[in-house]
């Protein structure tokens, strides 16, 4: 199915529409996420998740390409349920997968976002980072309902800490499993009936291959 999509969007690339060919480079990247996240999650069982490719790039470019993804971007977050306020230096560099972090802020906005909207009412979703001597932290914190008592129970175990009806739970498993792919470790800072935070953080002397090319 999503070959097929692939293929489709492809050919957008090339329409004489200003807006589709502005559109379509999104799009792609979209459902090459997607492949590849369906790709992750079938190999999950045979612990097949690739080594990260270490690069240095600008973290709050990254969460502005993620909150748009979302839907929470400047031009489509007016008049939603859920605004993304994205409190991080425009010159803070990490090094990091880069793809892989895609997937793990990703999978925390949305959950983030989901929870807000299944209050029916407007909520805030904030992104923070910075860096220590040793590490670098990533923060996304929600003024959603806070996690139900299961989920909070299961919360890093496959198949077990769906917050929703009809997840599989996987997402917060994998996530965290990439994150330890680094070095280092997802946590989950608080949740209560104020909202719910979590924190990356990434070691600075991880010892993995580093691909010293830059976005």
């Amino acid at each position: 199915i999503l070959t097929t999509a692939q293929l489709f969007a492809d050919r957008l690339e090339d329409s004489a529409d200003p807006a589709v060919a502005r559109a379509a480079p999104k799009l792609v990247g979209s459902i090459t996420r997607a492949v590849s996240l369906c790709e992750a999650t079938l190999a999950f069982g045979k612990a097949e998740e690739p080594p990260p490719r270490l690069t240095r790039f600008p973290i709050a470019a990254l969460a502005t390409e993620v909150a748009e993804g979302e839907g929470l971007g400047a031009d489509t977050a007016a008049g939603g349920l859920v605004t993304c306020l994205i409190d991080i230096a425009p010159n803070l560099m990490l090094r990091a997968d880069r793809e892989q972090l895609y997937r793990v802020l990703s999978n925390l906005i949305r959950n983030a976002r989901q929870a807000i909207e299944t209050t029916g009412e407007a909520g805030t979703i904030e992104i923070a980072a910075g860096e220590g001597e040793a590490e670098w932290w990533i923060r996304v914190g929600d003024t959603g309902p806070g996690l139900p008592p299961r989920a909070r129970e299961h919360l890093f175990a496959a198949f077990q800490g769906s917050t929703r009806r009809g997840g599989t739970g996987l997402g917060l498993t994998i996530a965290a499993e990439l994150v330890r792919g680094h070095g280092g470790r997802l946590d989950l800072l608080r949740t209560d009936a104020e909202g719910t935070e979590f924190m990356i953080h990434l070691p600075k002397d991880a010892t993995l291959a580093l691909d010293t090319s830059e976005d």
